[in-house]
């Protein structure tokens, strides 16, 4: 047996509490270390998880430590304390100096090289220790950015709310507050920045459509949509759009997974902002009741609440023949929507009547429903509905990444 196999106590080590790390050794052949400490006791002992075994330490001669690893030794219960030991072929263990003397071995040596093993260990210690404090910046660091990246998304998403809802101004300069049921709703303001508001084909009669819907998120077919619906027109009808409107539902509409309101504003308003026509009106998501709380609107009401805003207040759209001319509100909405319509019971016979009545309807066609059975129940209604039809069948709905970079849904 090589006199130069040697073991130490730890006792006297203390490290504090860190995570498990692995350590390259120095020795090329070994395959590191996995090393886990716990915080001392009261006693200034190394208290040790008692659901864990027990560590132990083994030196070959030289000073480098070559080896960490986790035996089944007991837990000592009398001191407190892990003790490594060296299991010694015919010597006892934790031998005596006078033991290890008895075997060959000097005592004043083995001291010696127990106390350079001490120091090693220490100094793995304090990489452990540097690399969990490490670890610990980074985390810190990236929290606090996540942190100032939803407070400014936020602070975005607020900033787009407000000039959404300040006061509307006609065309006299003067701010006119909206209200429902005869109950006021927040500061609002209906946007018109991109409304034409002067006609380009003589013989037309001016056009505006109006998607309602949770737009939670707002995606690609949203908008084809009403691509589609304008494409149609023009070649299709008498009519000439004027403007497209989105109308987020109201957090009251309760629908699973429905994000905030001012969230779904602001999500619209960055998908349509580099479209020439398209706007987005938060009138639904700022409707109040008298206590504060938010209220549903009907399809209907948004409708009427358009035909006041443009015809009403801003007195039509001026044709080309210089005279000011009431603009058709239109419903623009998928299949869906109308198949819904045709069931009995589901929508008001009322509703229905201004809906479908006294504004009208543009349906995009989408695959797996039957438009014209959904029809053939609305048939006094026929004349003012027009069926869009898909000229390529695509029913997966894309979200734009712009939407989502730097927003809290």
């Amino acid at each position: 047996m090589p006199p130069d196999r040697l073991l130490y106590n730890s006792s006297l080590l203390r490290p504090p509490t860190v995570k498990k790390f692995r350590f390259q050794r120095r020795s090329a052949n070994s395959p590191g270390i996995l090393y886990k400490a716990h915080p001392p006791d009261s006693e200034h002992n190394l208290n040790l998880d008692r659901s864990l075994p027990r560590q132990q330490f083994r030196g070959y001669g030289s000073a480098s430590l070559c080896r960490q690893e986790i035996s089944s030794a007991p837990h000592s219960s009398t001191t407190g304390r892990a003790s490594a030991i060296c299991h010694l072929p015919g010597l006892p263990p934790n031998p005596s100096p006078r033991t290890l003397s008895a075997a060959g071995m000097d005592p004043a040596i083995i001291a010696a090289r127990d106390n350079v093993i001490r120091a090693e260990v220490a100094e793995r210690e304090a990489e452990c220790i540097l690399m969990a404090a490490r670890e610990n910046l980074l985390e810190a660091r990236e929290h606090a950015l996540r942190l100032e990246l939803e407070a400014s998304a936020a602070n975005q998403a607020q900033t787009m709310f407000n000039t959404l809802t300040s006061h509307n101004t006609t065309a006299s300069g003067t701010a006119t507050p909206v209200a429902v049921s005869g109950v006021p709703t927040e500061a609002y303001t209906f946007p018109v920045d991109k409304l034409k508001r002067r006609q380009t084909r003589p013989g037309k009669t001016p056009l505006v459509l109006v998607a309602c819907g949770s737009f939670s998120p707002i995606t690609f077919l949203h908008m084809r949509m009403f691509e589609m619906a304008s494409d149609f027109v023009r070649f299709n009808t008498d009519f000439e759009v004027c403007a497209g409107y989105l109308s987020p539902v109201s957090d009251a509409y309760k629908k699973a997974g429905l994000a905030p309101g001012r969230h779904r504003v602001e999500m619209c308003s960055r998908a349509i902002e580099s479209s020439p026509w398209l706007m987005v009106d938060p009138f639904e998501t700022v409707n109040c009741n008298e206590k504060g709380e938010p209220e549903y609107v009907p399809t209907a009401k948004v409708l009427r609440h358009f035909d006041h805003e443009i015809n009403t207040v801003l007195g039509g759209i001026e044709g080309t023949d210089g005279k000011m001319h009431k603009a058709k509100i239109a419903l623009l909405a998928g299949a869906d929507l109308v198949m819904s319509m045709g069931e009995p019971g589901l929508w008001s016979p009322i509703d229905l009547g201004v809906i479908l009545g006294q504004y009208g309807a543009f349906i995009v066609e989408r695959s797996g429903t039957d438009i014209e059975l959904a029809l053939s129940t609305l048939k006094q209604y026929e004349n003012n509905i027009w069926v869009i039809g898909q000229v390529i069948q695509n029913d997966i709905r894309f979200v734009a990444p712009s939407l989502v970079t730097g927003l809290v849904c």
